[in-house]
């Protein structure tokens, strides 16, 4: 607890001051970094805390024309000002704020909180609260990095297959709650699978495998939508779900995945790698089949795909795999 007594500057007749001291009692127990202010940002009286805070004395502190001068406020990037701070009509709170003292290069992560003193509609100035959250937000985001490491796949930066199973199981049995003529049942998954890649590893050597699969990925979360779940399924394979999708929809969709991976330059080791990529399609049957069957019919689309020829698109539909719905015409 900051035992510390406030320090002021010599304004004894500062009506922000005068509106402060029936509340400066409380301020002796705060664990935070305070500071009243006049409207132009002059610091009248702060704690030890602040001064820990900014780093620099108390009197340099109230000497400062502005807080402004001494501690840079940001929010997603913008400035922060003084008067964004004190024109106010009641108590406010500013989250995910970042802080910097002037001529220092370490960053705070803050929560401010501003009471603003009013007399007759007019603001006089106000209680600035400073919360130092730097550590927890450190700590916050080292566990957010590892949560999203666990489900992450490192190669390609998708989801991985215990991730996509998982959800795709909770996805289904939240659907069939739904009335059976409702939209958001309408749900379609994909498997797609990189053409020959065993023969690009061979050819080009595995570390181009790895280029090729890196931008595969990055290409697929550029090609799907944010709300589509897509994940590497294991080796070159990969599934994507397609919440409210029909089968005629994940197929458009999916073809444009396919073009643009044939149209995409996969340049490594001053060697361009030919790459395409066949998909196979399928709309779950709510309340009729398991995610895993849906998968499964989805795999048998692939195939049909792949024995057509490759570089194809096809679906599963009435109990089986149709004819490619987009790529070059099929072989005899």
């Amino acid at each position: 607890m900051d035992q510390s007594p406030p320090v002021a500057a010599e304004e004894p007749g500062s009506p922000v001051l005068a509106a402060f001291k029936q509340y400066e009692h409380f301020s002796k127990c705060l664990l935070d970094a305070y500071a009243v202010v006049d409207m132009t940002g002059k610091v009248l009286k702060c704690n030890a805390l602040l001064t820990q805070l900014i780093g620099i004395k108390p009197k340099q502190i109230l000497k400062a024309d502005s807080i402004a001068n001494l501690l840079t406020l940001k929010i997603t990037d913008k400035l922060l000002q003084i008067s964004d701070l004190l024109n106010v009509m009641g108590p406010t709170r500013f989250d995910e704020v970042t802080g910097s003292a002037n001529g220092s290069d370490v960053t705070l992560n803050l929560i401010i909180g501003v009471y603003p003193f009013l007399h007759e509609g007019k603001n006089l100035g106000g209680f600035i609260l400073l919360r130092d959250v730097t550590a927890e937000t450190k700590l916050q985001d080292k566990y957010i990095d590892k949560a999203t490491q666990s489900i992450t796949d490192n190669l390609t930066g998708l989801f991985n297959r215990n991730y996509f199973a998982e959800y795709l199981k909770g996805q289904v049995s939240t659907l069939e709650s739904f009335p059976a003529n409702a939209a958001q049942r309408i749900v379609s998954v994909v498997m797609m699978d990189i053409d020959f890649f065993k023969k690009i590893n061979d050819v080009y050597g595995h570390q181009a495998g790895d280029f090729v699969l890196s931008n595969t990925g990055e290409l697929m979360r550029k090609c799907f939508r944010k709300t589509d779940i897509v994940a590497r399924y294991g080796g070159e394979e990969f599934l994507a779900i397609l919440p409210g999708t029909d089968l005629q929809g994940a197929a458009v969709a999916s073809d444009k995945l396919r073009q643009a991976i044939e149209a995409f330059r996969f340049e490594t080791g001053g060697k361009v790698v030919p790459v395409t990529i066949s998909s196979g399609v399928a709309q779950i049957e709510i309340g009729m089949e398991t995610g895993e069957g849906a998968i499964a019919r989805a795999d048998a689309a692939l195939y049909f795909s792949k024995q057509s020829g490759r570089n194809r698109v096809s679906v599963h539909e009435d109990g089986a795999p149709k004819a490619p719905k987009f790529g070059p015409p099929a072989k005899d």
